[in-house]
């Protein structure tokens, strides 16, 4: 289900504000909106924003309330999970905005 106009610009403030909080912590930032390196895909799905801090990473993942418990949502979830569980290092991260 494609998102209104609005849950997009609530999704993308959202990431913003990861994006910066992550900044803030030292960490080099990839995030998927305008002024940030594009991550990298991961089992074909695109993280909104990786965090990485020497051997560290940090995987989040913003849903609106039109985008939660799609089945692309729940299919992001379980890729991003196990490219978490594969490294001691990695932690995946999902918040839904309001």
């Amino acid at each position: 289900m494609a998102r209104s106009k609005r849950s997009k610009s609530k999704h993308n403030v959202k990431v913003r504000e990861i994006a910066k909080k992550l900044e803030k912590q030292g960490y080099k930032v990839q995030a998927d909106i305008p002024g940030y390196p594009t991550p990298r895909t991961i089992a074909h799905y695109r993280p909104d924003v990786v965090g990485k801090k020497g051997i560290e990473r940090k995987i989040y993942e913003v849903e609106t309330p039109d985008s939660v418990k799609s089945l692309r949502d729940r299919k992001q979830q379980q890729a991003f999970r196990r490219a978490a569980n594969q490294s001691k290092k990695t932690t995946f991260k999902r918040t839904v905005t309001d």
